[in-house]
C-alpha cells in the first residue's frame, strides 16, 4: 500500500520506461499470495467471472493487435494494463482482504492517504510562496520526471496544481476522487477528511471537480452521506466558494470552468473513426471511450466495458448483501467511470491498479478467521424456509 497509495511513482527507469516500486511488489508477493489463496480458499466467484468474460477477451484483441502492428513499448504497456494487473488483483491478491480485518485494511490506507494529502499541500503551498516543491528521487518521483513536473500540464495562473506523489495533478486528482468513499468509511478525523477534499480541489482540474460532485452524489444514494446533515451542505457550499476564490489565481474566468471542448480533448472524440474492431493503432488517451472506440472499434470497446462496469453492474443486482465497506468501492469505481469520459489517466500508474484494488474490495465476501470460517461481517445466505428465533436473531446482529 505504501508504494501503490502514498509513493505511486516511486521507481527506477528502465530503458526509458518508468518502472514503479509498486507495480514490482504486486509481482513479487503473488507466490505469497498464491499460497494463501490455496490453503484457504481462492478469489470470490464474481472476481474470477470479471477477469474471464471481462479482461481476458479485450486483452486478447489487444495482444493480437499489438503483436502484429504495435511497438515493443506499447505492447508492455497494454499488457500490464489490461492483463497483469487484472490477474495479480483480481485472482491472486484479492483473496488475501479475505484474511484481513477491515481495521487491518483500514489502517494502512488511512495513514497513506493523509501522508499524500500532507505532502501535496505542503508542496502546492511552498511552491504559491517560492516557486519551489520537493523532489525526492526513486520515492516521490521517478528519475525519468525529475525537474519536469512543473510543466507536465501542470501550471495553473501564478499556481501549480496539487500533484502530491503523483506527479500530475489530473491523475492525483482521478485517484483520490475514486478512493473518496473508502477513505471517507475508514478516516474518523473531520480535520482530516477537509483536508483530504480540499486536496482534491487544488489539483486544479475540471474533470476531478465534476468526479467530486459525482462521488458526492454517489455517496448520498449510497446512503455514505446523509442530506439532511447541515455539515453536508456547508462542505458543499465551503467547495463552491474555494473553486470560485481560485479562479483569479488561475488565470481564468467563471466561463471556462464548464469547457465543452474539455480542455482540447474533444478532438480525441472528433478524430473516431468507427468500425467493429478499430484502427491498428492501439492507444489510449486522456479520454478513454473515445480511445477504445478508436483502438478496438465497437465490438471492442463493449468487450472493455464488460471488463470495467463488470463490479457495478453486480453490486447494482446484489446491493443489498453488499457491507457499507464494499459499496463504497462500487462508488469510487463508478465515479472513475464517469470520469474517464474526460481524463481517465488510464495507463499512468498507479490508476489502473487502485481501480482494481476498489473491484477486489467490492468482490471481498468478509474478512475469514484462522478456521477459514466467515466472520460475521459476510452477508448471511437467505434462508429457503422458516427460520428459527435463534436465526432471526443471529442475522439482526
Amino acid at each position: 500500500m505504501i508504494f501503490l497509495l502514498a509513493l505511486p511513482k516511486g521507481g527506477i527507469a528502465a530503458g526509458g520506461l518508468p518502472v514503479t516500486f509498486g507495480y514490482v511488489m504486486l509481482g513479487a508477493l503473488a507466490p505469497f499470495s498464491v499460497l494463501s489463496a490455496l490453503r484457504n480458499g481462492g478469489p470470490a466467484p464474481a472476481a474470477i467471472a470479471n477477469f474471464l468474460f471481462g479482461y481476458v477477451p479485450i486483452s486478447a484483441l489487444a495482444m493480437l493487435k499489438l503483436l502484429s502492428s504495435g511497438s515493443s513499448y506499447g505492447l508492455a504497456i497494454y499488457a500490464v494494463t489490461l492483463v497483469i494487473l487484472p490477474a495479480l488483483m483480481l485472482l491472486i491478491h484479492a483473496p488475501v482482504l479475505e484474511r484481513l480485518s477491515e481495521r487491518q485494511i483500514g489502517e494502512p490506507v488511512k495513514w497513506c492517504l493523509r501522508f499524500v494529502v500532507f505532502w501535496g499541500l505542503l508542496n502546492f503551498v511552498l511552491f504559491a510562496v517560492s516557486k519551489r516543491f520537493i523532489e525526492i528521487p526513486y520515492l516521490t518521483i521517478n528519475p525519468l520526471d525529475l525537474g519536469d513536473i512543473y510543466s507536465k500540464n501542470n501550471r495553473r495562473g501564478i499556481l501549480m496544481k496539487l500533484v502530491s506523489t503523483y506527479n500530475n495533478g489530473n491523475i492525483y486528482g482521478v485517484c483520490m476522487v475514486m478512493l473518496l468513499p473508502v477513505y471517507w468509511y475508514f478516516e474518523r478525523s473531520r480535520t482530516w477528511l477537509c483536508l483530504f477534499v480540499l486536496a482534491i480541489i487544488l489539483s486544479l482540474s475540471r474533470t476531478v471537480w465534476a468526479g467530486l460532485i459525482v462521488v458526492t452524489f454517489g455517496m448520498i444514494l449510497s446512503g455514505q452521506l446523509r442530506i439532511s446533515r447541515p455539515a453536508v451542505w456547508f462542505s458543499l457550499g465551503s467547495a463552491m466558494l474555494m473553486v470560485v476564490a481560485l479562479l483569479p489565481l488561475m488565470g481564468w474566468t467563471s466561463d471556462r470552468v464548464v469547457d465543452t471542448n474539455l480542455g482540447g480533448r474533444m478532438a480525441q472524440w472528433n478524430d473516431v473513426v468507427l468500425s467493429a474492431f478499430g484502427q491498428a493503432e492501439v492507444r489510449i488517451s486522456e479520454v478513454l471511450y473515445a480511445g477504445l472506440l478508436q483502438s478496438f472499434g465497437i465490438i471492442g470497446t463493449l468487450l472493455a466495458l464488460g471488463a470495467l462496469a463488470f463490479p457495478v453492474v453486480y453490486a447494482m443486482m446484489n446491493w443489498q448483501l453488499f457491507t457499507p465497506l464494499r459499496r463504497a468501492a462500487v462508488v469510487g469505481v463508478g465515479s472513475y467511470l464517469l470520469m474517464a469520459a474526460s481524463d481517465a489517466a488510464f495507463i499512468y500508474p498507479p490508476t489502473i491498479a487502485i481501480l482494481l484494488a476498489l473491484c477486489a474490495l467490492a468482490y471481498r465476501r468478509g474478512d475469514r478467521s484462522a478456521s477459514g470460517n466467515p466472520s460475521r461481517h459476510i452477508a448471511a445466505p437467505r434462508p429457503l424456509g422458516p427460520i428459527t428465533l435463534a436465526q432471526a436473531a443471529a442475522r439482526l446482529r
